[in-house]
C-alpha cells in the first residue's frame, strides 16, 4: 500500500523521504518499527505519516536506529516521548549519543587540534540524544523484527549497524551504502555528473563524515554477500531487482581497492 506520503518498497516496509534523508515504516506480525528518524523537527511529519499508515495513533511498537548522526537520529527523542516507546540503537554507538564523546570522524579531528578539551566536552554534552537508549549488541535478534538481522557494518560510525530480511533480502543500510551521486573515498569519479542528472548510483559513506574507510569498505562487501534483492539507503531511491546484487559485489570490489589506498 502507498499512501500520499509513504511508498511501499517492499512487503511491509514503507519508505518516507524527509528533506534529504530517508526513514523507513517496517511492519512486523500486528506490529510496526520505526527505522532512523531524520533530522531534529521532523516528529511531526513522520507521526502524522504513521497515523496514515497504520491507522489509529500510528503507534509504532519501537525507534530502531542505523546510528547516532542528527539526520537519523534528529527526532528520536521526541516521538520516543510522544509513543512511548524505547529507542534502540546499536551498542557500540551509545558513547557517541550519551553526551560522553564526539564521533571520531574528520570535521571533529579538526575542532580537537584547535578547541580546548573542555569546549570539545561541551559539544559532545549538547549532542546527547536526551533520552533513553536500548543497546542493540551484536548478534542479537532485532527487537520487534523477528524476521530481520541485524548487520554490524562500522565504518562511517564506529557501531554502525545495517539491517536484512533474509526471506526477500530487503536491505536498509543506512549511511553504509548510499543510493544517490555523492562525494564518497569509495566511490571514484563521475559523481558529479550524476548528481546534476539526479541518477541513482551506488555509493559508498559520505566523505567528511565517515571515521574508517578500511572499515567501511569491509561493511561494503559484507551488504555486497547479502546479495539483495532491495537496497535501501538513508540517502537516495531505494533500488531494487535482479542488477542490483551483481551491481554491488563490482562496487565492493571497486571499494576494497579504495579502502586500502584511504
Amino acid at each position: 500500500m502507498t499512501t500520499k506520503s509513504t511508498h511501499e518498497i517492499a512487503p511491509g516496509v514503507h519508505w518516507l523521504h524527509l528533506r534529504g534523508v530517508n526513514v523507513f515504516f517496517v511492519r512486523s506480525g500486528a506490529d510496526w518499527t520505526l527505522i532512523d528518524t531524520g533530522f531534529p523537527g521532523a516528529a511531526a511529519t513522520i507521526a502524522d505519516a504513521a497515523e496514515e499508515l497504520v491507522g489509529g495513533e500510528g503507534r509504532a511498537a519501537a525507534i530502531l536506529l542505523t546510528h547516532g548522526h542528527p539526520d537519523h537520529a534528529g527526532s528520536a527523542a521526541a516521538l520516543a516521548t510522544a509513543w512511548d516507546v524505547p529507542i534502540v540503537a546499536p551498542a557500540a554507538e551509545l558513547p557517541y549519543m550519551d553526551g560522553g564523546d564526539l564521533y571520531p570522524e574528520p570535521l571533529v579531528h579538526w575542532l580537537k587540534r584547535r578547541l580546548p578539551g573542555g569546549a570539545i566536552a561541551e559539544l559532545a554534552r549538547r549532542s546527547a540524544l536526551q533520552a533513553p537508549l536500548t543497546a542493540l549488541d551484536p548478534g542479537q535478534d532485532v527487537p520487534t523484527l523477528p524476521d530481520w538481522i541485524a548487520v554490524p557494518t562500522p565504518g562511517h560510525t564506529p557501531g554502525h549497524t545495517a539491517y536484512f530480511r533474509p526471506s526477500d533480502r530487503t536491505l536498509i543500510a543506512g549511511d553504509a551504502l548510499l543510493t544517490l551521486a555523492w562525494p564518497s573515498r569509495l566511490s571514484g569519479g563521475g559523481w558529479l555528473l550524476d548528481l546534476v542528472r539526479r541518477a541513482p548510483r551506488i555509493t559508498g559513506p559520505p566523505s567528511g563524515f565517515t571515521c574508517n574507510w578500511g572499515d567501511a569498505a569491509t561493511s561494503v562487501a559484507a551488504l555486497a554477500e547479502l546479495d539483495p534483492w532491495l537496497l535501501a539507503s538513508g540517502h537516495g531511491t531505494p533500488l531494487a531487482g535482479p542488477r542490483l546484487a551483481p551491481a554491488l559485489r563490482a562496487f565492493a570490489a571497486h571499494a576494497r581497492h579504495a579502502g586500502e589506498r584511504a
